[in-house]
């Protein structure tokens, strides 16, 4: 299959996906013992509860460093602490778990959850160029199901020129596009790369907990 077949598309978009959002290299060469410590705080009390927590009850000084590091930032009231591909805001894009609702702030954030929580979901989006409504079915390991592959394509634009806040610079400009319209965008992939991508990315954050 080409999604499966394509691996210098998939090597490209983690290129540029690196590149414009280096939170791994800066977790490994910038960040203090105890800011790396409650970056795995924050996100596996993400993980274990599927609610994104509030700043209290992590060092202050820690969080500071994060921030400036963009390893995670905080909702507009500053009252709840986004690590992605998690996110403390409602969004346009959901991620529906057999128990919970999470949001995305890009498509590639929405393929990498199920496998981080290691439970199958559905992601209901719209396509910013149509408008139609997208609804994709996603297993346990990530993997988008079957039949879904051709619902949809991810799409990567350039938001910001000097992107600085993944957030804000980089994950708009990542969506979900109805396939016949993929082709009017340079960077597109299938849902199977787009998953590929996604999961290669967020490998660092496995790796972390395992201490490597």
């Amino acid at each position: 299959m080409e999604s499966q077949a394509n691996l210098p598309k998939i090597l490209a978009a983690l290129k540029g996906l690196h590149r414009a959002f280096p939170i791994e290299q800066r977790l490994k060469t910038q960040a203090c013992d105890s800011s790396r410590e409650t970056y795995l705080a924050a996100l596996t009390r993400w993980m274990q509860t599927s609610a994104a927590p509030a700043p209290q009850g992590f060092d202050t000084e820690s969080l500071g460093e994060l921030m400036a590091l963009d390893a995670l930032y905080f909702s507009e009231d500053e009252q709840a602490i986004g690590v992605p591909p998690f996110c403390p805001v409602q969004t346009d894009i959901a991620v529906h778990f057999p128990h919970e609702k999470l949001y995305a702030v890009s498509a590639i954030d929405a393929l990498a959850l199920p496998r981080i929580l290691n439970t199958a979901a559905t992601i209901e989006t719209f396509c910013p160029a149509s408008g139609q409504a997208i609804q994709i079915r996603v297993d346990a390991q990530g993997a988008p199901f079957e039949s879904d592959q051709n619902k949809a394509v991810v799409v990567f634009r350039k938001v910001s020129d000097a992107p600085i806040h993944y957030a804000a610079d980089v994950a708009p400009g990542i969506r979900f596009v109805h396939p016949a319209l993929g082709a009017q965008f340079p960077q597109h992939l299938m849902l199977a790369e787009a998953a590929a991508v996604a999961h290669g990315f967020y490998a660092f954050q496995r790796k972390l907990f395992k201490g490597d």
